[in-house]
């Protein structure tokens, strides 16, 4: 396993672990995950993995079908 990928699972799930057990409260779990995935997704720099794609099709919307008649 890569070990960027478990720093990241580790930073996701001990604090939303944590304050499940601790507050039995899905309203509090909710938000911690999605913070800590905001944090986990930005700690390294993944500038290879997140590469921008351009869809360069044919058609007039850049999609693959040029003459798709509803």
């Amino acid at each position: 396993m890569d070990k960027k990928l478990l720093i990241k699972i580790l930073i996701i799930g001990i604090p939303t672990y944590t304050v499940a057990i601790v507050t039995k409260a899905m309203v509090f779990t909710m938000p911690m995950l999605a913070i800590t995935t905001v944090i986990a997704t930005n700690i390294f720099d993944d500038t290879k993995e997140n590469e921008n794609r351009v869809d360069e099709g044919d058609g007039p919307d850049g999609g693959d079908i040029a003459d798709f008649e509803g």
